[in-house]
């Protein structure tokens, strides 16, 4: 069994050579959470061999013994995201006017932070929004494994594997629409995938 938990903070002006900066020459108006920041990421792996069945008969014990079972658990905070809005000379940050940002409403996947402190930035300036202003909802994930082998003979053998992804089938929340333009500002429109099962044999010869 293994664990680890990890806190970091990640600020930058360009989280990567792919970025498009709304102000290029000016470092300091870019600056700020990078698009690949999550403040906590704690992780658990384990593998646990089913040892109930050892002292079975013949049958009951190639039926029943030697079952390996493994997970892993990962729990992770959100991303942080930059309020934008479209203007008549293009798309630029919006504009901050005060207030707690991060208020979610009774539904969040309606309202997941507080939309009424921003507004859409005027056409002579940029917007005064900061970068990654807006934290993303976080994921937390549980996947088990289960499997067996058998041998048919020396050189024959067959493992029976069953595998279950987000076994809790919890709701994971894709991140919010953040920019200020759109109808759905502030709502989010999709999820990530729930449980998913699969079982597969594999011959070795």
């Amino acid at each position: 069994m293994t664990g680890s938990y990890t806190w970091s903070k990640s600020l930058t002006d360009a989280s990567g050579n792919g970025d498009n900066l709304e102000e290029s020459g000016k470092r300091n108006f870019n600056y700020g959470p990078s698009t690949f920041d999550r403040r906590h990421i704690f992780v658990s792996t384990f593998t646990y061999t089913i040892p109930f069945f050892r002292k079975l008969n013949s049958v009951g014990k190639v039926l029943l013994d030697g079952y390996e079972v493994s997970g892993i658990a990962r729990l992770q905070s959100g991303q942080y995201l930059t309020v934008t809005g479209n203007t008549s000379i293009g798309g630029r940050r919006a504009d901050y006017i005060g207030g707690d940002i991060n208020q979610q409403g009774s539904d969040p996947s309606l309202q997941w932070f507080n939309t009424s402190v921003f507004k859409s930035a005027p056409d002579d300036r940029r917007g005064n929004a900061g970068v990654g202003t807006v934290v993303g909802p976080g994921r937390y994930l549980w996947d088990f494994s289960l499997r067996k082998r058998f041998a048919i003979r020396e050189k024959y053998k067959v493992q029976f594997q069953a595998d279950l992804f987000n076994a809790f089938n919890r709701l994971n929340l894709n991140n919010p629409d953040t920019n200020f333009s759109s109808l759905s500002f502030g709502q989010i429109n999709g999820s990530a995938p729930g449980r998913n099962a699969q079982v597969g044999l594999r011959f070795d010869f």
